[in-house]
This record gives structure tokens, sequence and C-alpha cells, in this order.
């Protein structure tokens, strides 16, 4: 059987990682998946990592990596990512807005030869629990309309969802050639795992919206369009390296 890691981006957490962590715990004792976990805490000020280190899963340690200052979720996730060593490396939200039900059919898609699952909200068997706000939904179909033109990711029309998984190679050499720390990095892992040829398979998923999400579109959408120039910019001046896998 795979071996199994799950990361935890956090920031300033404290308050609801205790019963994310709990239920973690119950679903992977309840299906009986042996899986080690890893909290990231990127540079909280509210004792997110002393929860964290109190809780026990799986009959592991939970294993915290704190940053020295908030860096953004892309680099709490890459860090995880790059210090984890099993078979399968995923990642999923503090507020676990994708359940872990979902899990399965994400290690499933491993099976069948693929090197990157992501859950997506836009397939047509997802379901959504809890809407966004209007203003919210918006601003993510604005993102939606200008990511294929600014950062070149098209076919995949949900790129945002915080529920990933990637085989121990992909997840090493794609983390590890990445740069963007913080909203969009999942664009640009994407980019990168097209433009590296990995196999990446698109999962329907349940999702729910919690209230208290750290993202603000009007505080955050110059820095979404600079990551997102950024990426363009890089892919055309070469520093991502060619193609290393036959597509």
């Amino acid at each position: 059987m795979a071996t199994l890691t799950l990361v935890i981006p956090a920031y300033n957490e404290a308050q609801r990682l205790g019963a994310t962590l709990d239920a973690v715990a119950d679903y992977l004792s309840r299906e009986g998946i042996d899986a080690n976990v890893i909290v990231v805490d990127d540079g909280s000020t509210d004792g997110t990592a002393d929860v964290a280190a109190r809780y026990t899963v799986a009959d592991h340690p939970v294993d915290v990596i704190t940053l020295p200052g908030q860096r953004g979720k892309g680099a709490a996730v890459r860090a995880g990512m790059l210090a984890a060593d099993a078979d399968v490396i995923g990642f999923v939200d503090a507020d676990l807005s994708t359940p872990l039900d979902e899990l399965p059919r994400a290690l499933e898609a491993f099976d069948r030869g693929y090197d990157v699952v992501i859950g997506s909200r836009a397939m047509p068997r997802s379901r959504t629990l809890r809407a966004q706000s209007a203003t919210r939904r918006v601003g993510a179909r604005m993102f939606r309309a200008i990511t294929p033109t600014i950062a070149g990711l098209r076919g995949f029309p949900d790129s945002q969802c915080g529920f990933k998984f990637f085989s121990r190679e992909a997840a090493r050499d794609l983390f590890g050639g990445t740069v963007i720390e913080r909203w969009v990095f999942d664009v640009e892992v994407l980019r990168l795992a097209v433009h590296r040829g990995y196999r990446v398979a698109q999962i329907p998923v349940a999702w729910r919206d919690h209230p208290g999400s750290r993202l603000r579109p009007s505080l955050v959408a110059f820095g979404v369009l600079r990551d997102l120039v950024r990426i363009r910019l890089r892919f055309a001046l070469g520093r991502y390296g060619a193609a290393r896998r036959a597509t």
C-alpha cells in the first residue's frame, strides 16, 4: 500500500485547527489509512504551532514546521511538500473545505497512473455544499477568465481548490522548481506540471465555504495579477527549463 502524507498550511488557525486534526484523525482511523500529517505554521501569532504539536494522528505525532514569518500559503505548502517523504503527498486546507471523504477517489487515480491529482469544483459531479459570497464568486469568475491569457494555464477551470495530491517524484520536482509564495502558487505548480509532462487528473469534489477565510479579493487583486504576470514572464524567459518528460 502506498504511504501518504497530508500537509496542512495554517496561519492563525489556533481556534479551528484542533477540530480539523480531530476530523483527520477520526477519518484515517475509520478508514484504516496510515498517514503522516505535517502542519506548516505560516508565522502565526496565536499559538497555531502549539495546538498542532499536541496532536497525534494515526499513531504518529503531527510534524510541525514553523516559518519565521508570514510568507504566504504557497510558501507554507512548498515547505511541507518538500519535507514529506511518502509515496503520495497532498495538501488540504486548514478548514477542510473539501472533506477527506474525497480522498479515496484521489488515491485511486494514482493507481491508474496519474502523477498529480487535483480536486475541482468545476466538474459536472462536483457539489457545492455552501457557496461563497456573491463578491467572491464574481472575483473567482474574473480570475478564471484572465488566468489562461496571462499565465498560460488552460484546461483547468478550477486551479484553486485546496485539495491536491502528488507522487513523491512530482512533488519534489514541481515544488522544488516554483517560486510563487502567495495566492496563485497553484497556477504555477499546474502550469509547470503540464510543461514537464506529468499526467494530471481532475476529480469532482464536494466543497463548503467556511466563514473566516484569509483571502480578501479586494485586498489581494494587485498581488494576484502581479504573480500571474510573473509566471508568464518566467516561462517566456525559460526560467522553468525545458520539458523533461514525454507528454
